[in-house]
């Protein structure tokens, strides 16, 4: 199972690197979306709403850009280490940053997607530090 759920997130990744940000199968109809230390929104459900919050997120930065580098998985949960990059739309200010995605999987679909500037936090909350 736990490949599977692996495997799940990479088609996802795998999507979003096309430009293809549809993956509405892939998550279930009230996923729970947080950008746990990222400015702005924090919580939002359904896919309306993940869909919104990610938007308004993405119209502070030029060009942002997160690589998946590794797949940790724990239970329901896969942790994806990314590299991300950007540059702020009123400062300018660039970004290079190792970042976390933490997705809980029920029932083959994405129940929640927990965004984290803080590497460390997100392997904490998904059980996986020290």
């Amino acid at each position: 199972m736990a490949q599977e759920q692996v495997e799940l997130v990479r088609r996802v990744y795998d999507a979003w690197a096309c430009g293809d940000f549809s993956g509405g199968d892939a998550f279930h109809p009230d996923v729970e979306f947080e950008m746990v230390d990222w400015p702005g929104r924090g919580v939002s459900h359904g896919l309306k709403e993940m869909r919104e919050a990610w938007q308004e997120s993405l119209g502070a930065w030029e060009d942002f850009r997160a690589e998946p580098t590794r797949y940790l998985e724990n239970g329901d949960q896969v942790v994806v280490i990314t590299h991300a990059t950007a540059r702020g739309k009123g400062s300018g200010a660039a970004v290079d940053a190792e970042t976390a995605t933490v997705w809980t999987i029920a029932a083959g679909k994405v129940v929640r997607l927990a965004l984290h500037w803080n590497t460390a936090e997100a392997l904490e909350a998904a059980g996986l530090s020290g």
